[in-house]
């Protein structure tokens, strides 16, 4: 039974695995029990990273690499990697007295083609065995929370908006909450939204070119480039960022989402060759000021007006550089964190699929059609029984 039975909340656990590809972010929250807005409240928090060598087969499957029997025991070697992350949050002292009711696990993407344009058929795939989860932990599992949406003619992208709407949506305060992870994404909250009010969308990419980047031609061992560091020494080469952000993804008009079959390898292999004149932190400040223009562009594309408020998220919150270069790109904008009102940068998303697992078990909805383009809403994902006790 969890804590929160009698005091007018339940409780719940989501497990992130972005697109960055670093590792599974678990997070143990309170959801309210009432009506909309439910707010979320985030109890503990755990990082779960990858190894070196996992990283690298997750890569591999991300790019297609990986052979099938191998894409099947990484499956299962996820979910294995998803409940130690549930159990580094369930073990933190704030944990105490808290035994989650559902847990959301959003798994490892490897493939998202919601159009069918390069399948020959509508899907998205991420990997990470419930079942491991749901017997690790003696709860049940929702997952595959993106296929019951595209189903309906969606995107499967972005989920997070639903989460966005109850926990940031302000009656004064038009606001837009963006998350910097692999993938840039925001969400347009106007004052008192709706949810048929919300505009959502993947703006361009995030931290997956500048990660990179770093682990192409940075330092040996390099993974991301800390604080911005790197790029804060450089000058942006502007022919390139204006060259780069005349893609067509970055222009078109949502609903739309993007992965690594847009921003990944190939996105990296193009930028590297149209940069190789160039120092390591001028390549890094280019890559800055694209993320960042993106992002603008973005914000332009997501309504009429500028925000009074763009909260930021994801490990990109880190970036100080990055930041910087978002201010400058939105100077009409209050640039805060969404730390600001209580979520913490790294721990949002995973706190929004607790959320969301928590709504598909309630039967509500978890989608935002006017964000995926689905034709309705929809409850998400599959549900994976708890085991039987012994």
């Amino acid at each position: 039974m969890s804590r929160g039975d009698a005091a007018g909340y339940a409780c719940a656990l989501g497990i992130m695995t972005g697109t960055s590809a670093d590792g599974a972010d678990a997070a143990l929250v309170t959801v309210e029990r009432g009506p909309a807005p439910r707010r979320t409240r985030l109890i503990a928090w755990h990082h779960q990273g990858y190894s070196p060598a996992l990283r690298e087969r997750v890569l591999g499957a991300q790019e297609g690499t990986l052979a099938m029997r191998d894409l099947l025991a990484l499956h299962v070697e996820l979910g294995r990697h998803a409940a130690l992350a549930a159990g580094g949050a369930l073990r933190a002292k704030e944990a105490a007295g808290f035994m989650p009711e559902v847990v959301g696990l959003h798994g490892q993407t490897v493939f998202h083609d919601p159009q069918g344009k390069r399948s020959g058929i509508p899907l998205s795939i991420q990997i990470g065995e419930p079942t491991v989860v749901a017997h690790a932990l003696g709860c049940r599992v929702v997952s595959n929370f993106r296929m019951s949406d595209i189903l309906e003619g969606g995107e499967g992208a972005p989920l997070v908006p639903r989460f966005d709407l109850n926990q940031f949506v302000s009656e004064a305060s038009d606001r837009v909450l963006l998350n910097l992870g692999g993938i840039a994404n925001l969400t347009r909250l106007k004052p008192a939204a709706r949810v048929e009010d919300v505009i959502a969308f993947d703006c361009g990419p995030g931290n997956m070119l500048l990660d990179a980047i770093m682990a192409s031609v940075g330092p040996h061992g390099s993974r991301f480039d800390a604080e911005g560091a790197q790029a804060a020494r450089g000058e942006a080469a502007e022919e390139v960022v204006e060259e780069f952000l005349a893609d067509p993804f970055i222009a078109r008009r949502p609903p739309k989402s993007a992965g690594r079959e847009e921003f990944g390898a190939a996105y990296l292999e193009r930028f590297l060759a149209r940069t190789a004149t160039l120092s390591l932190p001028d390549r890094m400040r280019t890559a800055v000021e694209i993320t960042a223009g993106a992002v603008a562009r973005g914000v332009a594309l997501s309504g009429s007006g500028r925000p009074d408020e763009v909260l930021v998220s994801g490990g990109g919150a880190l970036n100080r550089t990055l930041l910087g270069a978002l201010g400058r790109a939105l100077p009409a904008s209050r640039l805060l964190t969404s730390e600001t009102l209580g979520v913490p940068v790294l721990a949002k998303e995973a706190m929004a699929f607790a959320f969301l697992a928590f709504e598909t078990i309630s039967g509500r909805p978890g989608n935002v059609p006017s964000a995926t383009g689905a034709r309705k809403e929809v409850v998400l994902g599959s549900v994976t029984p708890a085991p039987r006790p012994r």
